[in-house]
């Protein structure tokens, strides 16, 4: 086995809030592991799968975790649950910090090198289905400047974020996209992203520092709205 600090930090990300399924190990802020599903909505059946695949790529022990961190919504209402649970398992049983890292931070940890003159805030998205999407603006700092909330996009909306211009990314970037194409300017960069664990890594270990730690018993991911469950129609006999 490689030789390990004794300082030395190791969290386990899990990221389900979307459609793909990813994992990885952070080493004092950085990525050393990560593994991503190749097809959608699979958390259940590969998220075990994952976690020992990133665990040994990183040639190293689920003994040795500091922290599990989970990205914690807004997002699939199932999917958060899934990498709730095996997360709280995992911290239960090894008796380490569970962390949260909002979602939408998340998407736009990558994008911030990209801010400059003409692209002053980063808006992060989450498709939420038909012409809604959830968001948060954040800026250099990644500091988020509004509450995160559901919003249904019209050619009128973010009107005082697109006027300093704006990164959009998220999966809800395509729908602003379409929808606004008549107010966007010219120069707003529009990325069609998934939040990923591998963008985790550097947020987690700043909340481990910080010692932001959830409550294990209590916790319950960011769901934003409750489960899209229909009723059956028609009668079973």
């Amino acid at each position: 086995m490689a030789y390990i600090a004794a300082m030395d930090i190791f969290i386990l990300c899990i990221e389900t809030s979307g459609p793909q399924c990813t994992v990885a190990i952070g080493l004092n802020g950085d990525c050393i592991s990560e593994v991503q599903s190749s097809g959608q909505w699979q958390h259940s059946q590969y998220l075990t799968i994952y976690i020992q695949e990133v665990l040994a790529e990183a040639n190293i022990s689920i003994h040795q975790l500091s922290a599990v961190a989970i990205s914690g919504g807004p997002g699939s209402y199932t999917g958060l649950r899934v990498g709730a649970a095996s997360a709280k398992g995992i911290c239960y049983a090894k008796e380490i910090p569970l962390i949260s890292v909002d979602t939408l931070k998340v998407i736009a940890y990558p994008q911030v090198d990209r801010l400059d003159d003409n692209h002053k805030v980063i808006l992060s998205t989450i498709d939420a289905r038909r012409d809604e999407v959830y968001y948060n603006i954040y800026n250099e700092q990644l500091e988020s400047q509004v509450q995160t909330t559901s919003h249904i996009v019209t050619t009128d909306s973010f009107s005082d974020v697109i006027t300093e211009g704006v990164i959009i990314c998220g999966d809800g970037a395509d729908k602003i996209q379409e929808i606004m194409s008549s107010s966007l300017s010219n120069d707003s960069i529009i990325l069609s992203t998934l939040p990923a664990a591998i963008n985790m890594a550097q947020l987690s270990h700043e909340s481990y520092q910080e010692k932001k730690y959830e409550d294990i018993a209590y916790y319950n991911p960011f769901y934003m709205k409750p489960p899209n469950i229909t009723t059956r129609k028609k009668p079973l006999f």
